[in-house]
């Protein structure tokens, strides 16, 4: 299982209540991120973004009135529970603290992403199928048989709402040639919503990777 604890790096410089914003900005265009984490006598204070300092003349003063986001980890929270509390903030980085609020260290975006794509298999050999069925019809395991009837294993699978209210059975295999598969979920009945054969797959996920890139580093 991956946690914070594996993910949290100590690289990212801290803050404190007196420090100025330009200082912290010079510090954000340097490290590529958008948000830095205050911190007073180790304790967590909350991040402020870069947005954020670009209205204040100073940091100085009583840091409850410091426009701060109050979003941490804690060092067990799971890989997707932190990918989750990135997303309702739009962080940059995810500070990670122990249970008494001492700071422990901080998350990269691009390092949380990046695991992700290990965790879906998206580096591996393979292509990707794209399911639509309604709830009722999902059977992971008549699914996993079809799958290895045609010699294939299920590198990664993910559920999605679908449209109409029915489900996307997302499916990463290990056969980057799908034509077969494709065949044998038809001849069961399947909605074969989507494929991604290994050359196609490939390209699309480096565009979006490059295009996820370009916006960190903005």
């Amino acid at each position: 299982m991956i946690t914070s604890r594996k993910l949290l790096t100590s690289d990212i410089p801290c803050l404190s209540a007196h420090d100025e914003p330009m200082n912290a900005l010079d510090l954000m265009d340097q490290f590529r991120i958008a948000h830095l984490p205050v911190v007073e006598n180790n304790k967590l204070l909350g991040l402020i973004s870069e947005d954020a300092l670009m209205d204040l003349e100073s940091l100085q003063g009583d840091p409850a009135g410091l426009p701060l986001i109050r979003a941490h980890v804690q060092p067990d929270t799971h890989i997707l529970d932190i990918l989750k509390l990135a997303g309702e903030h739009r962080l940059s980085i995810i500070p990670v603290v122990d249970s008494e609020n001492n700071y422990m260290g901080s998350i990269r975006l691009e390092d949380l992403v990046e695991q992700m794509t290990e965790m879906q298999g998206a580096n591996q050999r393979g292509g990707i199928l794209v399911l639509e069925m309604w709830e009722k019809d999902y059977s992971m395991q008549q699914i996993s048989r079809i799958i290895e009837e045609n010699n294939a294993k299920i590198l990664s699978t993910s559920v999605s709402p679908g449209e109409g209210g029915k489900i996307e059975v997302n499916l990463k295999l290990n056969q980057p040639d799908l034509n077969a598969i494709i065949s044998s979920f038809e001849r069961f009945g399947y909605n074969v919503k989507a494929n991604y054969q290994e050359s196609a797959y490939t390209e699309d996920l480096r565009k979006r990777y490059d295009e996820l890139m370009r916006i960190l580093n903005i």
